[in-house]
């Protein structure tokens, strides 16, 4: 078959996400968004926009990206866990999707052949990987979303990929530092030449418990992918960036990363600096009191409903277990709602590989007529 016949005959389906959203009546409501669409953004970021045009801000960066933005990330690092990075050890890519590409690309021409993810996982962690034709394989989670550290060590492998995702999409959860230090005890004895990721984009959106913990501070072969869509609210600004104690490595992700990008765009890094440098902290504050109001009028649902929740306590989702009101239903359900009239647009966790849940965003400053919706439907359906 030549191209054309090829492209014919091969279906391109949508994924479980972008199909729920487009069946969502024009009156529907969204609990389904991955951004803090509605949030104001800090004013800082719009005065290093404007600024920047009279400092650069239409030129190249370097490859790595802007020198002051990689500075600021490494020095925020240091401070995370301790270890003496400068900007040689950051490598600003176009959102935490083209870190974690940039990072698979470079492992595997340097010889990964597997990578593990989560049971319950972002749907790139799975994608990713398999277009370089790596192994794919899921580890295991409890009930709870912790990771099952028995099942874990009789799977790993001593050159492996491992991703980690705290605070975690969809479910919310937040990795202890006792969990973390576990982990990295299993991790230390069996993963001696390959490598960990850690998507830590939502790190500043954490609003319950003892707070985020980089992974790093555990365990020295983790390549640290971060960015300011999510705490920002600024997500089509795409600024992420890879971080590694391993220049070596830093300078393949350069390499591999500039045949994709040349070099990131330039004004959208300095919108960064005030994120990155902390002058939006309030404002962050703000965001999670509003997540953990939010989360927890959802708790007051989910409990009225007797639907089976775990409390997230970062990031912008809750993931209950709906497979006990609708069983193998879960994603028609969250179909033919989106589509109703006066409906409710919420995500089936088949998205994330858990079939039996769905993920709730938090991420709306008027959650009560949601929620109202959302109560109704689920009510409706089960009858």
């Amino acid at each position: 078959m030549n191209i054309d016949e090829r492209l014919a005959n091969t279906h391109f389906p949508l994924p479980a996400i972008r199909e729920v959203n487009q069946s969502k009546h024009p009156s529907g409501i969204s609990l389904g968004l991955g951004e803090l669409k509605s949030f104001e953004v800090d004013n800082k970021i719009f005065d290093a926009l404007k600024n920047s045009w009279n400092n650069g801000g239409t030129a190249y960066t370097q490859n790595a990206g802007l020198p002051q933005l990689r500075e600021a990330v490494a020095k925020n690092q240091a401070h995370e866990d301790g270890y003496d990075y400068n900007q040689d050890h950051v490598v600003i890519t176009i959102g935490v999707q083209n870190a974690i590409y940039t990072s698979i690309k470079t492992l595997a021409k340097l010889g990964a052949k597997r990578v593990l993810i989560p049971s319950i996982h972002f749907g790139i962690y799975k994608k990713i990987p398999a277009e370089f034709g790596l192994e794919v394989i899921t580890y295991a989670l409890k009930d709870d979303f912790s990771i099952d550290l028995e099942k874990l060590e009789k799977l790993i492998c001593d050159d492996d990929i491992f991703i980690l995702n705290s605070p975690s999409n969809p479910t919310g959860k937040v990795f202890s530092g006792n969990e973390l230090e576990a982990l990295s005890t299993l991790l230390s004895a069996k993963l001696t030449k390959g490598y960990a990721i850690s998507d830590e984009i939502y790190s500043s959106l954490v609003y319950d418990g003892n707070g985020f913990q980089s992974f790093s501070k555990y365990f020295n072969r983790t390549i640290i992918a971060n960015g300011i869509s999510k705490s920002g609210a600024v997500a089509g600004l795409r600024v992420g960036w890879l971080i590694t104690q391993n220049l070596q490595l830093a300078k393949a992700f350069t390499s591999n990363n500039a045949t994709i990008i040349s070099t990131p765009p330039t004004i959208n890094q300095f919108a960064a600096l005030p994120i990155v440098e902390g002058e939006t902290r309030e404002t962050i504050g703000k965001y999670n009191k509003i997540l953990k109001a939010n989360r927890d009028k959802v708790i007051t649902l989910l409990e009225k409903l007797k639907i089976p929740y775990n409390s997230p306590q970062g990031s912008f989702y809750i993931f209950p277990k709906l497979s006990g009101l609708f069983g193998s239903r879960v994603k028609e359900f969250c179909l033919e709602t989106a589509a109703k009239e006066n409906g409710i647009v919420v995500i089936p966790g088949i998205a994330f590989g858990a079939p039996d849940y769905i993920r709730i965003s938090l991420a709306t400053n008027d959650i009560d007529e949601p929620l109202r919706r959302l109560e109704e439907a689920i009510v409706n359906y089960t009858k």
